[in-house]
């Protein structure tokens, strides 16, 4: 009852009989007075309960006593309030699960703020809730009962955080690690107490562990260490793992001993490799033969070099395989466990949880190439490694080995790039083309058939992935076609007018539902281009003039399987979101998490806006596609206008120009003038009529008439574009440039207008009108 936990801390303060007198007199009051005591237990409540506790001593109903003394059980022990508790601390903890508990939430979370803005260190915070808590009260519980209710929600997380850490460091506290250590021998319920306090340091308690296996001093205890080392299990493997690299022979066949009772693969490379290792004792040999047994009942692994055991170590950690994952989830690091042959025991780095199995997966890969230097295999897994955990940590170290990744050449990186696009990695794949074309030479470039993963990429759903392959293969400037160089021009085309606004196609067979959604999405804080249709066909049909799709979002059924066979290379990697009513959301969403496919997610289809784009988010997550940012998108364009440039110079160029008129024509209207110049300079040195037409008709648009440069720009195109061409331009046009010239007040403009007319080479008597004209 909510007045009884209130009273708890006032109760607890008197004597046995005081406190049950005071708890029948509380049981006799109304509700309204109840609460009145409750919400103002600071005030005057304090001395009221004090009165009421002196007149309950005389005036407790006899009956009513008999009833509390025949139902009290004895009061738990209070914790012990840890040394760190400081009395303001401990107060602020009280009153904020106080008031959590009476649902005074303005007063809970004033409590709770200034706990936060105390900034204890993670155990000292611990020690005020513990102590509040008088082992009554489950603080873990309140918190998250608070994130339930809005007003509470934000407070209590971060209260949460900072109590479970505050869990973690007292549980991996080192001393408090070796006293458990040192209660393993004190008798089996000692053991057992120890072992549970000992499971909850996991992984921490490993250097502590090897510390007493290491002293001769601690002889007596070492049964004991192995023993609990093996119950642990799990968590402690990696640590294990790393520590055979020690030399000591005798103390290598304690701990494979554990390795086999803990029984994962992740041990079977490093016990492969002891194997090999002419100078393994025939003790220490049988040990790994008895825990390779244990792990491999197969027996396959024994007849794979250590290398290769290492390769699919590696292979697997960077897979995220369910066993080859970080521990502790929930934390912002885990740890890398190092082995030191100084202090002859592991120690500790901390790496971000996202990027723990690619660092993980580096390691692996390295001991392969230790074992087996011409491990091809290994450096391409390096090196896909490495890229993808510069893509997860970035800052200063990102690309620190980007010059050994380009040295090792394309023959690692054509790897890299197949198995990236394998798991639609749109970043990796990015990643590995912009290291594959510097690389390659003219040769080296060109691809060995369709299932060369650059021409993939330059089919690939991602818009950012197409055009990096399509640069790559420009630059390249090979001298034969070869199968997908007719992909390379309209993929630079399609670059020059994204202004990084994704495409959606939106498919549900309810009108009001599909154009809820379709709202959302071009409305909403990340607006898209949106097409739309009751079948994805439909919506396909509406949206067959765009060059890539960035999502789907589809109603659950039959539509969803259409996806799959849907002959549409547009939709082979976008992002999904499925969407469905309440009830069918639950099995959704486990089918949709069970699946292993990536870049899936599930969404109720009435969801409002930050539901739906957190399962848009998510979704573009997995496979790494985040939507362009408009500068990006502006960049992209101006290196394809470089490389169409390029094309349309080169009369030799394997790739036709011509490709991209109608994309360049159209792109001549973008409001981005550093994107008009560009896009004029191509269409100048391209030898088409309808080019020059466009060139003329934008030089005297009024929509330049403020932007002297850009207009400039584009009449000097038109004279460039007069030379490859000739005079394409009917009278009229003309005239109007005769006219510009006449007219014109900005200097520049009226020279570039005189160049383009001589440049289009008119009839005498034209010239001649504008000599008789000039002043």
């Amino acid at each position: 009852m909510a007045w009884m936990r209130w009273a708890e801390p006032f109760i607890k303060s008197f004597s046995m009989a005081q406190a049950l007198r005071l708890v029948v007199l509380f049981m006799f009051l109304p509700n309204c007075m109840r609460r009145r005591f409750m919400l103002d237990r600071h005030t005057f409540s304090g001395v009221l309960l004090s009165s009421a506790v002196m007149a309950a001593v005389w005036l407790t109903p006899s009956m009513a006593l008999a009833q509390a003394d025949a139902g009290a059980a004895p009061a738990p022990a209070a914790a012990a309030t840890p040394a760190k508790a400081d009395a303001k601390n401990v107060q602020l903890a009280d009153d904020f699960m106080h008031y959590s508990l009476v649902n005074n939430t303005d007063l809970a979370k004033a409590n709770g703020q200034a706990l936060l803005d105390a900034n204890l260190a993670p155990q000292d915070f611990l020690a005020a809730f513990e102590a509040a808590g008088r082992g009554t009260r489950d603080p873990r519980q309140i918190l998250l009962n608070n994130q339930k209710r809005e007003a509470l929600k934000e407070v209590s997380k971060a209260l949460l955080e900072k109590l479970e850490e505050g869990y973690r460091t007292t549980a991996r506290d080192p001393q408090r690690i070796r006293a458990e250590i040192d209660r393993l021998d004190d008798g089996p319920r000692a053991y057992n107490n120890a072992i549970d306090r000992l499971r909850s340091a996991g992984q921490y308690s490993a250097p502590l562990f090897i510390e007493y296996l290491n002293d001769e001093k601690k002889k007596d205890l070492h049964p004991f260490v192995l023993r609990a080392m093996g119950e642990i299990g799990r968590p402690l493997l990696n640590p294990i793992i790393e520590q055979l690299h020690m030399a000591d022979q005798s103390d290598k066949v304690s701990l494979v001993n554990v390795v086999g009772q803990i029984g994962y693969p992740q041990a079977l490379p490093v016990l492969r490799m002891l194997a090999s290792d002419a100078n393994t004792s025939a003790e220490l040999k049988k040990a790994i033969e008895q825990a390779m047994t244990a792990i491999d009942r197969e027996g396959k692994a024994a007849s794979v070099p250590a290398a290769d055991l290492f390769l699919t170590l590696s292979r697997n950690y960077y897979e995220r395989k369910p066993s080859y994952q970080p521990l502790l989830t929930n934390e912002a690091t885990n740890p890398v466990w190092v082995y030191d042959k100084g202090t002859n025991n592991v120690f500790a780095q901390q790496v971000p949880t996202n990027a723990w199995h690619t660092v993980m997966a580096i390691a692996a890969a390295r001991q392969s190439l230790q074992l087996k230097s011409d491990n091809a295999g290994a450096v391409s897994m390096w090196v896909a490694a490495t890229l993808k955990n510069d893509i997860l940590v970035g800052g200063e170290g990102a690309g620190k080995s980007d010059h050994i990744i380009r040295a090792g050449g394309p023959i690692y990186l054509n790897p890299v790039l197949g198995m990236a696009l394998a798991d639609r990695d749109a970043a990796l794949i990015v990643k590995a083309i912009e290291h594959i074309e510097p690389t390659q030479g003219q040769i080296g470039l060109l691809p060995q058939g369709a299932n060369s993963p650059l021409v993939k990429s330059l089919f690939y759903t991602d818009r950012t992935v197409r055009l990096k392959a399509a640069l790559a293969f420009a630059r390249a400037n090979p001298m034969s076609k070869f199968e997908g160089s007719q992909r390379v021009v309209p993929v630079l085309a399609e670059a020059i007018g994204s202004t990084g606004l994704p495409v959606a196609v939106v498919v549900h067979p309810d009108q009001q539902k599909r154009n809820a959604i379709a709202e959302i999405l071009d409305k909403g804080a990340t607006k898209h281009i949106v097409y739309s249709g009751a079948t994805l066909s439909q919506a396909m049909e509406s949206a067959r003039r765009v060059a890539s799709i960035e999502l789907l979002v589809v109603a659950n059924g039959p539509e969803v399987g259409a996806i799959k066979t849907a002959n549409d290379f547009r939709l082979s990697g976008a992002p999904v979101v499925v969407t469905g009513t309440a009830g069918q959301l639950p099995a959704l969403k486990a089918e949709v998490n069970g699946n292993a496919a990536k870049g899936i997610e599930a969404v109720e289809d009435t969801a409002d806006e930050t539901a739906l784009m957190a399962a848009v988010n998510a979704a573009r997550a997995e496979i790494a596609a985040p939507a362009i940012d408009p500068a990006v998108a502006t960049q992209h364009a101006l290196a394809a206008l470089v490389e169409l440039n390029n094309i349309a110079r080169n009369q030799g160029s394997i790739y036709n120009i011509e490709d991209a008129v109608p994309s360049l024509v159209e792109a001549l209207k973008d409001k981005r003038p550093e994107i008009v110049t560009a896009v004029a300079g191509v269409l100048g040195q391209v030898k088409n009529s309808d080019a020059q037409k466009a060139l003329a008709a934008a030089g005297l648009s009024a929509d330049l008439a403020g932007d002297a440069n850009t207009r400039i720009s584009v009449i000097m195109a038109l004279a460039a574009s007069a030379k490859h061409v000739g005079n394409a331009l009917d009278a009229g046009v003309v005239n109007n440039y005769i006219k510009l010239v006449q007219n014109e007040a900005d200097a520049g403009v009226r020279t570039a207008a005189a160049t383009a007319i001589g440049a289009l080479n008119l009839p005498s008597n034209q010239a001649s009108g504008l000599i008789l004209q000039s002043k």
